[in-house]
């Protein structure tokens, strides 16, 4: 009879172990291909690509998306549109909190990275 309950605590726990490492793997999942995906769809709708910063723990996921200020001021609804993306193609992520930051454009982080300078012959 031990035999059989140390049987059955070990393969629950297997299970169990299992199961929770699934829902682990979806969630990183999903934020790999949010990062990959949302700024192109970003740059399909507003014309413009954003510098994205994702951060998630157990309970909430932080977005940080740099529009420049043009953009800023012609769109009021970019939170909304990154929220509804969200929500529509990736459902696994929304059952934690989802906090959205948009915010401007550094000028330093608009510029195009220094290593393709041209050099004068």
């Amino acid at each position: 009879m031990k035999k059989f309950f140390k049987t059955a605590l070990v393969l629950g726990g297997t299970a169990l172990a299992a199961h929770f490492g699934m829902k682990a793997y979806k969630r990183i999942n999903g934020i790999v291909k949010l990062s990959k995906s949302l700024p192109e769809f970003l740059n399909n709708v507003y014309g413009a690509k954003p510098k994205l910063s994702i951060n998630r723990t157990f309970n909430a996921m932080n977005i940080k998306a740099g529009f420049p200020q043009e953009i800023l001021d012609k769109h009021t609804d970019i939170e909304t549109t990154i929220r509804e993306y969200i929500d529509d193609f990736y459902p696994e992520l929304t059952k934690c909190a989802v906090e959205i930051e948009v915010h401007a454009k550094k000028a330093e982080e608009e510029a195009e990275p220094a290593g393709e300078e041209e050099e004068e012959g």
